[in-house]
């Protein structure tokens, strides 16, 4: 069982975290990052997302290919395809600088971006970018780097994707390819961090994919039946206050220091 009951709290809200995904196609690796750095680093925070996160989005995937309305799997690779690889190739700038950048500046960065997006999904008019390859790469390329550093791919795919006015189900298929490409590679470049966890980390790596796979679960069952408004309201104001709260860190550290590289 979870430690104590502030590890339950952070559990429930990653469980949380992964019941909007269930919901919506993506918010867990933003949310459920912002939740962990409160107590953790934000490295620790990010490597411990990696594999509850692929696993949703694995899972996410194949059971949108269950849906016969939907066009082929392949026509979403070839589709999404400079997204994707814009993404991936971002991401490997991202997690270079999770790990040389000081900590305080991607929590600014993370902070911000979760203001910002919470304050968009609040216009009357929703931002409009036109569906062209350049934009792909464009918002490809920051959403990879953004999402390597902090997680907070979201808001520049959905920014795209969204505006584009193509359907959920596409929105849902792309941006978890997209979020899987990312995974990928900070899988691959976090690795070393994974293995030299202790072991009450490896605990907290179970339990934080038990969780997200029970809110995945409860968000899949709930999606048609709970108000789509009264939800995204709910999940808007956390963003917000975590946002603030990221922000709140961030000014705490750089008042202990505001060098910009950390490298040892």
């Amino acid at each position: 069982m979870p430690a104590s009951l502030s590890e339950l709290i952070l559990l429930l809200l990653c469980a949380f975290a992964a019941l909007l995904h269930g919901l919506s196609g993506f918010g867990f690796p933003m949310m459920s990052t912002a939740v962990l750095s409160t107590t953790l680093s934000l490295s620790i925070a990010v490597t411990l997302v990696i594999i509850p996160c692929l696993i949703i989005n694995i899972l996410l995937i194949l059971s949108s290919k269950k849906d016969q309305s939907l066009r082929t799997f392949h026509h979403y690779l070839k589709h999404y395809f400079p997204l994707i690889l814009t993404s991936l190739l971002g991401s490997l700038i991202g997690v270079k600088l999770l790990l040389i950048l000081n900590e305080g500046y991607l929590k600014l960065l993370m902070g911000t971006l979760m203001i910002v997006y919470v304050i968009d999904q609040c216009r009357t008019y929703s931002f409009h970018i036109s569906a062209t390859r350049k934009n792909m790469y464009v918002f490809g390329c920051l959403a990879g780097i953004v999402g390597g550093a902090t997680n907070a791919m979201a808001p520049f795919l959905m920014m795209y994707l969204l505006s584009t006015k193509v359907d959920k189900s596409e929105v849902v298929m792309a941006s978890n390819l997209c979020f899987i490409a990312s995974k990928l590679v900070q899988l691959v470049m976090l690795y070393p961090i994974l293995v030299a966890f202790p072991t009450q980390y490896h605990s907290l790596l179970l339990w934080i994919t038990l969780f997200a796979l029970i809110g995945l679960w409860l968000g899949n069952k709930i999606r048609h039946d709970l108000s789509q408004q009264h939800f995204r309201l709910l999940v808007l104001a956390l963003l917000f206050l975590l946002g603030l709260y990221a922000l709140w860190q961030s000014v705490m550290l750089l008042q202990q220091t505001t060098q910009l590289l950390v490298i040892s």
